[in-house]
């Protein structure tokens, strides 16, 4: 009988070891993701939305290799460490910046930004619990200006939220823009301030009845002016039947061929768009005569091209401010940190607060920002 060829490793730790190349080689792929148009290679935009649990598996191989006592586990460390970079995208290391008390310096500016999701929690008709909790949050940080995305309003009764804002912050200064062309349930984006906005505008980002637009407002401050650009990029549209589909994924784990290709078929066809979309709001922004801030729903996560594009050139304030994994999407599909507020680089970013209230299906954000 042969002696056992001295090194070489147990069939399991085999099997694992070809399992931690390719899980590897998927995080190689998700780093790609942020720097790749997806217009070009659409494929790796999958592998940058993925990144959370690819980069979870490979700590997970970490562990394993630490339990067999084996340097393997070197492998998966230096593939995590050669992505740093995304890593701090996703997950912010400031701790003590969030939640502070308002600021009475003059030339600080509150910036939140809300998807409201018309005021109601997510997939439930119209009440007045969540109005009232939504409006309280608003009420308690004060912001001095709010971009706010799936804004609804009528013109009366207790959903006339336009009333209600103004009379929270204390200013007649707003602009809503209505994508549903109704003129008593008006859907749509809204931007409230306290300071008197002297030019407004809209970027057609879709069709005219899509809520997934830019609308911007230029806010004058004392002597200085700076726009806010609010944005809505490109919703993936699932349906009913596309979170049930995830809903059975998750509990059973036995995927659908025909099920998966739909999915997969929306999540790419908003990979595409959403690129489209940020160039448009880059090339407005380029010829913008003032500070600006970009704040609002991206509908995507920080590994991929379309947030990686729209922070060039600007402070994230989740980067400079934000601490833990930053998520502030609260829906049925995996929660991923997807509204983000981004400033030119005449602000400093003094503090990032995410309110984890589940109200709507995204989660308030707030930044605290000098204008220098």
């Amino acid at each position: 009988m042969k002696a056992k060829k001295k090194g070489k490793l147990p069939l399991i730790d085999r099997i694992f070891l070809w399992i931690n190349f390719g899980l590897c080689l998927a995080l190689l792929l998700a780093y790609l993701a942020p720097v790749t148009d997806p217009r070009k290679v659409w494929i790796i935009a999958f592998f940058g939305l993925a990144y959370p649990p690819i980069l979870f598996a490979n700590l997970l191989m970490i562990l394993y290799w630490a339990l067999r006592r084996s340097r393997l586990a070197l492998i998966s460390i230096i593939a995590i460490a050669c992505g740093f970079g995304v890593l701090k995208n996703n997950i912010g290391f400031h701790p003590g910046n969030r939640d502070p008390l308002k600021s009475s310096d003059t030339n600080m500016i509150r910036m939140m930004t809300y998807n409201v999701h018309s005021f109601k929690k997510y997939g439930s008709a119209n009440d007045v619990s969540t109005r009232n909790d939504i409006l309280a949050i608003i009420s308690a940080k004060q912001p001095d200006v709010i971009g706010i995305e799936e804004y609804y309003t009528r013109k009366k009764g207790r959903f006339a939220m336009t009333d209600s804002i103004k009379k929270i912050i204390g200013s007649d200064n707003y602009d809503v823009q209505n994508f549903s062309g109704n003129e008593n349930d008006v859907e749509g984006m809204a931007i409230f301030s306290k300071w008197p906005i002297i030019a407004k505008g809209i970027i057609m980002l879709a069709p005219t009845f899509s809520g997934n637009q830019c609308i911007y407002a230029d806010i004058k401050k004392g002597t200085r002016i700076f726009r806010l650009y609010s944005v809505h990029l490109q919703s993936i549209n699932f349906d009913p039947e596309d979170y049930r589909y995830i809903d059975t994924i998750t509990k059973s784990g036995k995927p659908d061929i025909g099920s998966t290709k739909r999915l997969g078929g929306k999540l790419k066809k908003a990979f595409l768009k959403r690129a489209e979309q940020v160039e448009l709001v880059k090339a407005h922004a380029s010829k913008c005569p003032y500070p600006f801030i970009i704040a609002g729903d991206f509908n995507d996560t920080p590994t991929s091209f379309a947030v990686n594009q729209m922070e060039k050139g600007m402070k994230n304030a989740f980067h400079e401010k934000g601490f833990g994994l930053g998520r502030t999407y609260n829906g049925d599909f995996p929660n991923y940190q997807i509204d983000y507020i981004m400033a030119s680089k005449q602000f400093d970013v003094t503090s990032y607060t995410i309110i984890e209230k589940k109200l709507s299906d995204h989660f308030p954000v707030y930044a605290d920002l000098m204008l220098r």
